[in-house]
C-alpha cells in the first residue's frame, strides 16, 4: 500500500505506450489516433509529464481501453 492509499496493483494497471501497444497489439501511431478520436483523459490515458516538459508522457489503462474497443462502435458515444 502506498502513502496515498493506492495499492501497487492500481499503478500497474497504467502502462507505458510501448507496453500498452504490445498488450493491445497495435502501433503507437494507432493508439494516438484512438486517443484523439474516442479515449477520455483520466479514464483511458493520462499525461504524467511535468508541466514544463517539452512533450507529454502518457500512461494507458489497458483494461479500460480493451473494454471500450470491445463495445460495438455505435455504443461508444463517439
Amino acid at each position: 500500500m502506498w502513502k496515498n492509499g493506492k495499492s501497487r496493483a492500481h499503478y500497474s494497471m497504467w502502462k507505458s505506450t510501448g507496453d500498452a501497444c504490445e498488450t493491445l497489439g497495435m502501433t503507437p501511431d494507432h493508439l494516438r489516433r484512438l486517443r484523439d478520436a474516442c479515449f477520455k483523459e483520466g479514464v483511458h490515458y493520462r499525461n504524467i509529464a511535468r508541466p514544463q516538459a517539452a512533450r507529454p508522457t502518457y500512461r494507458w489503462h489497458v483494461a479500460k481501453i480493451e473494454k471500450l474497443l470491445n463495445e460495438p462502435q455505435e455504443c461508444r458515444g463517439v
